[in-house]
């Protein structure tokens, strides 16, 4: 396969989705060292307005009223929308993405978040591009948003998810179960010593804290609730980059038996979660998914109406994991935990059946399958002449096929150039040397 550009896009929507893609961009760099891998997060630079009218207003759902968020979420469902906002808002709005795409020449484009998909599709239909799109869902729940005619493949988590696609039109042979993209660093043992020793923690047990990197979470409530309740403990606190959860823990003070080490953005979560006794999280696609390979019994708690209320609900069915609603419940279930090894031990177990090895992968061999199956006609004919080319190749096929009955041949309709690519293409696929 000659050297490719392949363009890893994303939304920072929470640290999930960029982590996600910066494994996903790891893995490409190592499987395919000499073509050119660039990662891009169109939040970064995209316009004021756009973060104000598109960006700021989710946030403030989420925060401030989940219920409200809920609801525009499950209309969006039913409606089957096909697009999170108007063409032109993400035309104008993410500028700078649409004219990397333009520059850069992707030969595919991997999109790590819906936004991303949503982005990759508009490019393409306006002609920014013509790269193979691949969608990476890091979630246990996905929704009509993510399919259009323009994806070529999608690397997904779970079997329930590859469901759900095809419920909503997509073709089974399309979507490829690879579990959610992990660093590198989950798959391998850490010394839980050293990472006592790295952090100052000393013997008692761990109770590993997280909110991810999107609100609401109610980390200080349940931290202080368990500093209230004195049973000897260390709390370790990740608040990532939430300013309010963070200044809400700082807040706190250390009881006579229970203490509290808040830690800012690391990079050692893999060694605090193989560490920690209990981990007490909201229930992040991602952050599961690493849960599950340190095989750290879970309470989840505070999780976003959609996609992480069912997360949390799979999680719990397969008895992997203990969904709270409240700060009270949730510190009440961490301190029965830790005194019940019985159960802890079980969690542990159920959870280790849920996880998913060498994802990325997984994922980068639908990126390059994907990639050495490029149709041919587009590799050999202009734009201009490629319907012409595709209906003669049509035509050819049928002459060679003896039609069955309510078969594929008596029912087609030669409509479009699209139409009579999605057969052809299935049929007429080469490697480009």
């Amino acid at each position: 396969m000659s050297e490719k550009r392949i363009l890893v896009l994303t939304l920072s929507f929470g640290s999930g989705h960029i982590r996600a893609a910066q494994s996903v961009a790891r893995e490409l760099v190592r499987q395919m060292p000499a073509d050119e891998i660039r990662l891009v997060d169109a939040l970064e630079n995209c316009s004021p307005w756009f973060r104000a009218f598109y960006v700021w207003p989710y946030w403030a759902m989420i925060r401030y009223a989940p219920s409200l968020w809920k609801r525009f979420f499950e209309s969006r469902l039913k409606r089957e929308d096909e697009f999170t906002a108007p063409v032109w808002i993400w035309k104008k709005g993410c500028k700078q993405v649409f004219a990397e795409i333009e520059t850069f020449r992707p030969d595919a484009i991997i999109a790590c978040e819906v936004g991303a998909s949503e982005i990759a599709v508009i490019a393409r239909r306006e002609k920014f591009t013509n790269a193979e799109i691949v969608n990476v869902l890091t979630d246990f729940e996905t929704e009509p948003i993510w399919i259009k005619p323009e994806i070529s493949a999608f690397a997904v988590a779970s079997e329930a998810v590859k469901y759900q696609l095809q419920n909503w039109g997509a073709d089974p042979e399309t979507i490829k179960i690879c579990g959610i993209p992990l660093d590198e660093s989950f798959d391998n043992r850490h010394d839980a010593r050293k990472t006592r020793s790295l952090f100052h923690l000393d013997t008692r047990q761990i109770v590993l804290l997280m909110g991810g990197g999107m609100g609401p979470t109610r980390m200080s409530e349940v931290a202080a609730l368990l500093i209230r309740d004195g049973q000897d403990l260390q709390i370790v606190a990740l608040p990532a980059k939430d300013a309010k959860a963070r200044a809400g823990l700082e807040a706190l003070e250390d009881s006579a038996t229970v203490s509290l080490c808040i830690v800012g953005w690391t990079n050692s979560v893999a060694e605090l979660m193989q560490a920690a006794d209990v981990l007490a999280t909201k229930p992040g696609g991602l952050t599961l998914s690493e849960a599950a390979a340190c095989g750290v019994p879970l309470v989840l708690f505070d999780a976003i109406p959609g996609t992480e209320e069912t997360n949390a609900r799979w999680f719990a069915k397969q008895g992997a994991g203990i969904q709270t609603r409240g700060s009270k419940e949730t510190a009440a279930e961490i301190l029965r935990l830790l005194v019940n090894q019985h159960e802890r031990m079980k969690l542990a177990a159920n959870i280790k059946k849920l996880a998913q090895t060498g994802s990325s992968e997984k994922i980068v061999g639908v990126i390059r399958e994907t990639l050495e199956r490029v149709p041919i006609v587009e590799s050999v004919y202009p734009a201009s002449s490629r319907f012409s080319a595709y209906r003669k190749m049509f035509l050819a096929a049928c002459k060679t096929e003896a039609p069955q009955e309510n078969s594929f041949w008596k029912t087609a309709e030669i409509k479009n150039a699209e139409n009579v690519a999605k057969f052809t293409n299935s049929i007429f696929r080469t490697e480009i040397k």
